[in-house]
């Protein structure tokens, strides 16, 4: 067993190191490629420290290490939450759970370094609460965007990846509260080293694949512009879904992809594929965002409607609250909606 987990373990870390290497080198422009090394860095700490304290010189560094450890989960659920938006970016509550882990993490190791049990004791608990919380957030987003990504492999890389995330979360869980010191350490170990392998292994196969580089960088191409020759069996359906964004059925509060099929008697595997390869979205909401945005352009810039609230605007848009419009909108002009109106409005009193 022993030869076995250092097999497994050194694997790992070599794995590890080396997909931060990859991925520093070529996407650490990319928030996503940060969140990738440091997620890979905080992994290796873990698995070097739960199973020797490195000793350089007469100096343990053990007491380095497992302060790194604990925010390991938080980048793991950043990093899965940057799946599965296009134009994420670190918002202060992210930072908050971020330091917050970071902090707990070295009161713990000082408490236990210094020998008081009970400030180490509560410690863990914070840590493996906000662990919990965490992973519950990260369960229901992957839950509300289960039907938004139109790359099907992408798709695959995320559910699998987030399932691998949380089962490991939650397993290390269980076993660092119940099972260690119970006789089952040899075996935990083992575990613990195959699964990291396992899907450190997963995701070097993944970014070397061709279509790899889409898990952190977002290429805005033009949507307007197909990316392909249509072929003939797809040009009548092309044409009925042109049909229907003319007809603003994108308008409808709450569609779904299965809804729009659904409205084009189409099957949702062939529509996902012609929004995808034939307008070049890769999200169903960025599809519904990019023509609902447009159509708030139009209404903003209208003289007729100044005076006309943009919650009201936002509803008749078919955003079910304001802030998802806002943000919507800021994503693609660079500015709120109601900076838009004022600006354009300023503009056409100047120009008169």
């Amino acid at each position: 067993m022993e030869t076995f987990d250092n097999l497994m373990r050194y694997g790992s870390i070599s794995l590890l190191f080396w997909l931060a290497v990859l991925v520093y080198r070529d996407f650490c422009c990319h928030v996503r490629g940060k969140l990738g090394v440091a997620l890979a860095l905080s992994e290796i700490a873990y698995l070097v420290s739960t199973k020797v304290d490195p000793i350089v010189g007469g100096f343990s560094f053990g007491a380095l290490l497992i302060p790194l450890c604990f925010p390991g989960t938080a980048f793991a659920w950043l990093f899965c939450l940057s799946q599965f938006d296009d134009h994420f970016s670190m918002k202060p509550w992210h930072w908050a759970v971020l330091a917050a882990q970071f902090v707990v993490g070295l009161v713990t190791t000082a408490s236990l370094m210094a020998g008081y049990a009970e400030i180490t004791t509560v410690g863990f608990a914070a840590s493996k609460l906000i662990t919990l919380a965490t992973l519950f957030h990260l369960v229901l987003i992957t839950w509300q965007g289960r039907q938004d990504d139109l790359m099907e492999s992408r798709c695959v890389f995320r559910r699998m990846f987030v399932s691998g995330v949380v089962v490991l979360s939650v397993a290390i869980l269980i076993a660092e509260t119940f099972l260690v010191n119970r006789g089952f350490d040899e075996y935990l170990l083992v575990v613990q080293s195959s699964s990291f392998f396992i899907m450190t292994f997963f995701v070097l196969w993944r970014i070397s694949g061709p279509d790899g580089i889409d898990l952190f960088v977002f290429s805005d191409a033009k949507a307007s512009e197909p990316h392909t020759v249509v072929p003939v069996e797809d040009k009548h359906d092309l044409d009925a879904l042109k049909r229907v964004i003319k007809d603003k059925a994108f308008l409808e509060q709450g569609l779904t992809i299965a809804g729009l099929a659904d409205q084009l008697r189409m099957p949702e595997h062939r529509l996902r594929r012609l929004i995808n390869q034939q307008l070049g979205f890769r999200n169903f909401s960025d599809f519904l965002n990019h023509h609902r945005v447009s159509v708030a352009q139009e209404r903003l810039a209208d003289c007729a409607e100044r005076h006309v609230p943009v919650l009201t605007i936002a509803m008749d848009l078919g955003y079910g609250s304001l802030g998802p419009f806002n943000r919507a909108f800021k994503e693609r002009t660079g500015l709120t909606p109601s900076e838009y109106r004022r600006q354009l409005l300023s503009d056409l009193e100047l120009a008169s």
